[in-house]
């Protein structure tokens, strides 16, 4: 029986499980890097099977005992937007997300993240 606590694991069908837990002092930038790396490991160690990712997420609540804003860009952007596009499943707090489409293997070399750019300043606002 495999064990489910390891953060990449071969399942009795063939597919691969994923599991990575976020800890209550990690920042956005550092779980996307090492979600982004597990993901590419995986591609590695077991090319082209069918990836399901179980996200757990320590702390990271707000006042209103929501999600903090590193917690819920992690899900709600670079999981849906991004990740999933290498996976065929994903379960998290928030939500179990299916891939429509075949998974992605094509996994590229480097996680690049941009930060937003600046607002650009409002034409009507100059003197």
């Amino acid at each position: 029986m495999p064990d489910l606590m390891k953060p990449i694991n071969e399942l009795p069908d063939g597919n691969v499980a994923l599991y990575y837990r976020v800890k209550a002092h990690q920042s956005f930038l550092e779980c996307a890097r090492e979600l982004f790396h597990l993901v590419r490991d995986a591609q590695e160690r077991f090319p082209n099977r069918r990836r399901y990712l179980h996200l757990d997420i320590d702390g990271h609540r707000n006042e209103e005992g929501g999600y903090d804003f590193d917690m819920l860009e992690l899900q709600s952007k670079f999981l849906t937007e991004f990740l999933m596009s290498y996976l065929a499943e994903a379960r998290g707090p928030l939500a179990v997300l299916r891939n429509p489409h075949p998974q992605d293997n094509a996994i590229p070399e480097a996680l690049t993240i941009f930060d937003e750019p600046p607002e650009k300043s409002d034409p009507r606002s100059r003197n």
